[in-house]
C-alpha cells in the first residue's frame, strides 16, 4: 500500500481504445456525444441484408484542448458496439504515396482483434473479428441462396433455422458442412457477383474469405492476409485459396488496389455488420500539408465512395485550426459533419472521478484528501467545467504536496518511454506487425538529424524503393514490402543490383520485416540463391525481432502523443533522445554488408570458454536483449566488465551503447 497512488500519471493516456474501463468512466461526461454517435450508427441497421447505406459526411469530434477524452471516447464507442459493428482504430498514416495500403493495413491488423470487446487479443478460444466477417458474409449469401432456390436442401425451413443458431466454432468441427460449402462457392459466387460490383472477382474474395473462416490452422492464412491487404502473393498459394489470375497482382498501383480493396470490404458488410473507421491523433497531419491534404482526400472518399461505415475524426481544436484544415479543400471540409464538442467534468463529476479513483479502499486517505472540499470549490470558482486531465494534474499535485513530499519534478523522457515500453509489451500484443508507417517515419523523421546524412524522399524506376540516404561516398534505398510474393521479390531484387551496378557497387537497399511474415527467401523459391547472393552484396534484409519492434513502436508512441500535446515534452525533444537511444538501430542499417563466416569464438587470457559459449548460446537464442537481462540468464554471475570483454570474443554479437540501456544484437552474417 506504500505505492498507492489514485492519480498515477501513466494511467492518463489512454494508448488502446479496447481497454478502457466501463467503471472508471464518470458518470455523464461526454455522454451527449457517445449518444449521437450510436444514433447514427443506428441508422446504417435499418432494412435488409445486403444494405447500401451511405452516410453524408464524417463525424467530427472537437475537443477545445488536450485531455478532454477523445481516445476515451473512441473507447467507449466501441465497447458500445461490440459484436455489432466492424472497429477499426485508425493511428495517423505518414506517406503521401502510399496512404490507401497504410489504413487498409490498419484495418486489417485490427480486424485480428477479437469479436467481443473484452476478450485478449490472440485468445484462439475467440474469434476474430476478421473470422466473424467472414463467417458471417458466408453465411448470409448462403441463406439468400437457399431462399431464391439457387442451393436446393430437402428441409428448407430446417436447415435455414440451423443457420441461424450455427456458431463459426460449430460449422469449423462439421467436416460435412464445411465441405458442402466448399461445393457451393461457385454458385454462392455467382450470387454475390449479381448483388455487388467489386473491383476483384466475388470467387476470389470467397474463396479467401472461406479459407480464413473456416480453417485458423491453414499454412494458407498468411497468404489470405497478404492479399486483403492488397500485397501480390505466390501463383502456387492463389491457386490452393481459389484466387482467380486476375486477382494476383505484382506491378499494379498497390496504392490503387489498396483504396478499392477497403472499398469491396465496405460493399460486402452490408452483408454483415457496419465498419466504425475511427481516425485518432489526427494532430499528426499537420506536421506535413500534404499530408494533411491527403487526409483530407481520405475522408472525402470514404464520405462519398464507402458504404456501410461510421466514420470519427477526433481533433483538438487549435491545432486543427492552424495547421490542418487550412490545407484542406473546401470539398473536404464539406465532408465533415457539424462539429462535436467534447465536455470537461464538472464540480459534480469532479467529486465523482476522486472516488472511482481511490476505489472502495483506503477511505482513510481519501478523507484527508477531500478534506473540506475547499479547494476543490476554488478550482471551479470561476469556471464550469475542467478537462479531464488537467484536474488530474491538480489532484496528483495535491497528492504529492500531502503524502509524497512536494510536488514531483517533471518526468524524464526516458521513465515516460520506459513507460511506453511497458504498455505496449503488457497490453498492445497487436502490435508486433509490420507497420510501414512506423519504418518509415523512423528513417525518414527520425534520421533526419543523424550527422552526415542527407534523407530525401525518392521513388525508384519501378517504384519499389521510396526513401534514400544519402552520404558523402555511398547511399542507402528503403523499401517498404510486406508481401511474401517470390516474383515481386524477384523484381526488388533486379531493382536494387540495378542501382548497386549503376553506382560502382556503393549503394545497398534495406528492407524491413517483422516476426509474423515469412522468412525470406523462401528454400523453394527458385530465386533463393539469387536473393542470397544479393544479401552478402547489396540487399539488406533487416529481421526485427519482437524486442527491438517493441522499442521502435514505443518511440513512435511517444513522438505522436508529443505532437498531440499529450505529453509534457516537445517533439524536437522526442527526436533528440531517439537520435541517442537509437544507436543500434542506425549502426545496424548503416553499417556494410558483410560476408557471412562460419560461426566461432576466441578465448583470450582469463575468460573461460565456457563462459563465451554460454553467452553465445543466449544471444543467438534472443537474437536481441539488453545485456542486463542476458547477464540474469547466466548460469552463474559475472560482473559486467568480465561479461562484456567475453561478448568481444565473439564476432556474431554486437553491443550497442545508449543513454538508458546496453543492447546485444546477434548478427548472423558476420
Amino acid at each position: 500500500m506504500e505505492n498507492f497512488n489514485p492519480f498515477r500519471k501513466e494511467d492518463e493516456n489512454v494508448s488502446e481504445p479496447r481497454i478502457v474501463e466501463a467503471e472508471k468512466t464518470v458518470s455523464g461526461l461526454n455522454e451527449m456525444p457517445l449518444k449521437q454517435l450510436l444514433k447514427k450508427f443506428e441508422d446504417l441497421k435499418k432494412g435488409q441484408a445486403p444494405r447500401r447505406i451511405k452516410g453524408a459526411y464524417a463525424h467530427f469530434i472537437l475537443s477545445s484542448q488536450p485531455g478532454y477524452g477523445k481516445s476515451h471516447l473512441i473507447g467507449r464507442l466501441f465497447r458500445s458496439l461490440s459484436e455489432q459493428a466492424v472497429l477499426v482504430y485508425i493511428r495517423p498514416f505518414g506517406s503521401t504515396s502510399s496512404y490507401w495500403q497504410s489504413v487498409l493495413m490498419n484495418m486489417i491488423n485490427e480486424l485480428r482483434f477479437p469479436d467481443k470487446i473484452g476478450i485478449e487479443y490472440g485468445n484462439k478460444k475467440e474469434p476474430s473479428q476478421l473470422e466473424m466477417f467472414a463467417y458471417g458474409i458466408i453465411r448470409s449469401l448462403l441463406v439468400s441462396a437457399i431462399e431464391n432456390r439457387m442451393i436446393s436442401v430437402k428441409d428448407e425451413k430446417r436447415v435455414l433455422n440451423a443457420f441461424c443458431k450455427c456458431s463459426l466454432e460449430d460449422f469449423r468441427s462439421s467436416q460435412n458442412r464445411v465441405q458442402w460449402v466448399r461445393n457451393n462457392l461457385k454458385k454462392l459466387a455467382s450470387c454475390l457477383q449479381s448483388i455487388l460490383n467489386l473491383s476483384e472477382s466475388a470467387q476470389s474474395w470467397l474463396s479467401v474469405l472461406f479459407e480464413y473462416a473456416y480453417f485458423p490452422e491453414s499454412e494458407l492464412r498468411i497468404a489470405c492476409l497478404d492479399w486483403l491487404k492488397g500485397g501480390s502473393l505466390d501463383p502456387d498459394e492463389a491457386k490452393n485459396i481459389g484466387i482467380g489470375v486476375r486477382s494476383i497482382h505484382t506491378d499494379s498501383d498497390t496504392n490503387e488496389l489498396c483504396k478499392h480493396r477497403l472499398l469491396d470490404f465496405c460493399q460486402l458488410a452490408g452483408f454483415f455488420r457496419p465498419f466504425v473507421f475511427c481516425f485518432d491523433q489526427t494532430e499528426n497531419y499537420g506536421e506535413n500539408q500534404n499530408l494533411a491534404k491527403i487526409f483530407g482526400l481520405v475522408v472525402q472518399v470514404l464520405a462519398d465512395e464507402a458504404y456501410n461505415h461510421l466514420t470519427v475524426v477526433t481533433a483538438n481544436q487549435h491545432v486543427w485550426q492552424k495547421s490542418v484544415e487550412p490545407y484542406w479543400e473546401e470539398a473536404y471540409k464539406s465532408r465533415l459533419g457539424p462539429p462535436i464538442r467534447l465536455e470537461g467534468l464538472n464540480r459534480i463529476q469532479a467529486s465523482e472521478l476522486i472516488e472511482r479513483r481511490f476505489g472502495k479502499d483506503n477511505a482513510d486517505k481519501k478523507a484527508e484528501f477531500i478534506g473540506d472540499k475547499q479547494w476543490l470549490n476554488q478550482l471551479y470558482e470561476d469556471r464550469y467545467e475542467i478537462g479531464v486531465r488537467e484536474f488530474l494534474q491538480e489532484c496528483r499535485d495535491r497528492w504529492q504536496t500531502m503524502f509524497e513530499n512536494g510536488i514531483a519534478e517533471k518526468p524524464l523522457l526516458s521513465d515516460v518511454y520506459k513507460q511506453y515500453l511497458s504498455r505496449i509489451d503488457k497490453s498492445q500484443p497487436k502490435r508486433f506487425v509490420f507497420d510501414p508507417d512506423t519504418f518509415r517515419w523512423f528513417v525518414k523523421d527520425a534520421a533526419a538529424n543523424l550527422p552526415e546524412t542527407q534523407v530525401k524522399e525518392y521513388k525508384s524506376e519501378k517504384g519499389y524503393f521510396t526513401l534514400l540516404w544519402k552520404f558523402k561516398d555511398r547511399e542507402i534505398l528503403f523499401g517498404f514490402e510486406a508481401g511474401s510474393n517470390w516474383a515481386r521479390w524477384q523484381a526488388i531484387t533486379r531493382e536494387a543490383q540495378k542501382y548497386y551496378e549503376a553506382k560502382r557497387q556503393k549503394v545497398k537497399a534495406v528492407l524491413f520485416r517483422t516476426p509474423e511474415l515469412q522468412k525470406l527467401p523462401a528454400a523453394r523459391w527458385k530465386i533463393a540463391p539469387v536473393m542470397e547472393k544479393a544479401g552478402q552484396q547489396y540487399l539488406h534484409i533487416f529481421c526485427l525481432e519482437r524486442q527491438q519492434l517493441m522499442m521502435l513502436y514505443a518511440a513512435y508512441d511517444l513522438y505522436l502523443n508529443a505532437v498531440s500535446e499529450d505529453i509534457p515534452f516537445q517533439k524536437q525533444d522526442v527526436l533528440r533522445f531517439i537520435s541517442e537511444e537509437f544507436g543500434w538501430f542506425w549502426e545496424t542499417i548503416q553499417q556494410p554488408i558483410a560476408i557471412k563466416k562460419e560461426a566461432g569464438v576466441s578465448e583470450p587470457d582469463g575468460i573461460k570458454k565456457e563462459l563465451i559459449e554460454e553467452i553465445r548460446g543466449i544471444v543467438e537464442h534472443e537474437k536481441f536483449l539488453n545485456m542486463d537481462e542476458a547477464m540474469k540468464k547466466l548460469s552463474e554471475s559475472v560482473s559486467a566488465e568480465l561479461f562484456r570483454k567475453a561478448c568481444c570474443c565473439i564476432p556474431q554479437i554486437r553491443v550497442h551503447d545508449s543513454p538508458t540501456v546496453k543492447v546485444l544484437q546477434w548478427q548472423s552474417n558476420q
